[in-house]
């Protein structure tokens, strides 16, 4: 059984279609990128995977339970944890408490036992917070030094790492990753490519956009494309970047983009 399953999802935003009938799945230990042109409907996909755009139609099951219908921090405590195409950070916290965040729904603390602060309270926090410096080392002298740096004073590529070690902290199954080297250079995004491949070792899944065709054809094991919100091909790195159908709709005539 694969860990997740998209059988014939639709989503219909008054009569247009973002997606039509896609399916597709995601086995343990998985690199799966899921490309196409601006507009393809990708990152509905995402939404309606991870419960903020629930699909029109259509089934998404994760380890055989249905994702349809439950709220994103239901599915995100399931074990599926994503980062956006546009980075989400506290700016006025430090890069540790951004970190922590993500692992704040495995606690019990609430409003009233924080400001009681019972013995638990402390003990929580201490094991989260070395939880999330546990995540950090695998971003080694990028972040570590900087944990008490505030996110806005991070570069451009710290912002990202951080928000790919917020959704890593709390040990999901699935990692959807949104253009996770956007904006990068090529050594930044080298870096992130290491560091996929190093998630995907350490037993998690990603289901990964992205839009540079180097990336994708190194870090692939599988890959679908999806066109105008309808799938048009899936298959490893090799078939697709010979598939006539991907080149005419995603990459026009740059065959040698993807060689």
């Amino acid at each position: 059984m694969a860990l997740l399953e998209i059988e014939h999802v639709t989503k219909d935003f008054g009569g247009l279609e973002a997606l039509h009938d896609v399916s597709m799945s995601v086995d343990r230990g998985e690199i799966v990128s899921l490309i196409g042109p601006n507009g393809a409907g990708k990152t509905t996909l995402f939404n309606c995977i991870t419960g903020t755009m629930p699909p029109s139609a259509g089934r998404i099951t994760f380890e055989g339970r249905s994702l349809v219908d439950l709220a994103p921090y239901e599915i995100a405590a399931r074990g599926v944890k994503r980062t956006f195409q546009h980075i989400r950070l506290f700016d006025q916290m430090t890069v540790l408490e951004n970190v922590m965040v993500g692992n704040d729904h495995q606690g019990r603390t609430g409003i009233f036992s924080a400001l009681l602060r019972p013995p638990w309270v402390s003990r929580e926090e201490r094991t989260n917070r070395r939880k999330s410096i546990e995540v950090l080392s695998l971003f080694g002298e990028r972040l570590l030094p900087r944990l008490d740096q505030q996110a806005r004073m991070l570069s451009y590529a710290n912002r990202r790492r951080v928000e790919i070690a917020r959704a890593l902290v709390s040990g999901p199954k699935l990692l959807l990753f949104d253009e996770p080297t956007a904006g990068m250079n090529p050594h930044e995004t080298q870096g992130i490519v290491d560091l996929i491949r190093l998630i995907r070792d350490r037993g998690h899944a990603i289901l990964v956009i992205e839009h540079k065709m180097k990336v994708v054809m190194t870090v692939s094991d599988r890959i679908v494309v999806l066109d105008h919100g309808e799938k048009i091909a899936e298959g490893p790195p090799q078939a697709i970047a010979r598939n006539q159908e991907v080149i005419n709709a995603y990459m026009g005539k740059r065959r040698a983009g993807i060689d």
